[in-house]
């Protein structure tokens, strides 16, 4: 019997504690420094092991199918101060849990068709993907406010868990949207065209990307017969 695939991300995380991640991954802060202020903002010891697995799957000990992946979007931080950390967040989570990478996919396709979704629908969809489990409720709660605390959805009814999506945001440097569109063809898990906005990047307004752009990343590119540029995943 094939085993239910692992959530993994089930818990709110601040984009503060993100910050610090990436800076200490960057070696601009001591991980000592992260461990303090994890101990200072959640209580339980329990509590921050788990929350410091996801920093740490995120930034700090990726797996290592993604260890160069993670290790361009450090460079990227360390090289551009101008580029917004949060987006760079959102990349590495969408390729570190393919959980959290689901409901920014339903989220797209919902707000791209209603310009709104409720959390019932959401958990529906993941309880289709992941079965249907207690914990899915939980984790994708914690998503969800996780996705608000980043500003990237807001709370439009309590009571109903309305959500609308925010204005998105202007990702101007180049390599880091080449990087972001990364993120968005492995959790598709097809080829994308280029230039188009998908699900996965609904909160960004990508720079565009030309097709030199790709160079030094994982993207191989490919012309359709209408002359359209899409791009793959190395090795898919």
């Amino acid at each position: 019997m094939k085993s239910l695939p692992s959530i993994g991300f089930d818990r709110y995380i601040a984009r503060t504690w993100l910050d610090v991640a990436i800076d200490v991954a960057s070696a601009r802060m001591d991980k000592p420094q992260l461990v303090g202020i994890l101990e200072q903002d959640i209580v339980g010891v329990e509590a921050r092991s788990k929350t410091s697995i996801i920093l740490n799957r995120m930034w700090l000990s990726p797996h290592p199918s993604l260890a160069d992946y993670v290790a361009r979007g450090v460079s990227i931080h360390s090289s551009d101060p101008e580029v917004d950390t949060l987006a760079l967040h959102w990349g590495s989570a969408l390729r570190s849990h393919p959980f959290f990478a689901s409901i920014a996919e339903f989220i797209g396709r919902l707000l791209h068709l209603h310009g709104e979704f409720t959390s019932a629908q959401i958990t529906r969809r993941l309880k289709e993907q992941y079965g249907d489990r207690a914990s899915i409720l939980r984790a994708a709660e914690a998503v969800l406010q996780t996705m608000v605390g980043w500003g990237v959805i807001k709370i439009e009814d309590t009571k109903a868990r309305r959500f609308r999506g925010s204005v998105p945001r202007p990702v101007s440097s180049v390599a880091a949207s080449a990087w972001l569109f990364e993120a968005a063809v492995a959790s598709a898990d097809r080829s994308l065209r280029l230039g188009d906005r998908h699900h996965w990047l609904f909160p960004w307004e990508l720079a565009g990307i030309a097709e030199g752009a790709l160079l030094g990343t994982q993207l191989i590119p490919h012309q359709s017969g209408d002359g359209e540029l899409w791009v793959s995943l190395k090795g898919r």
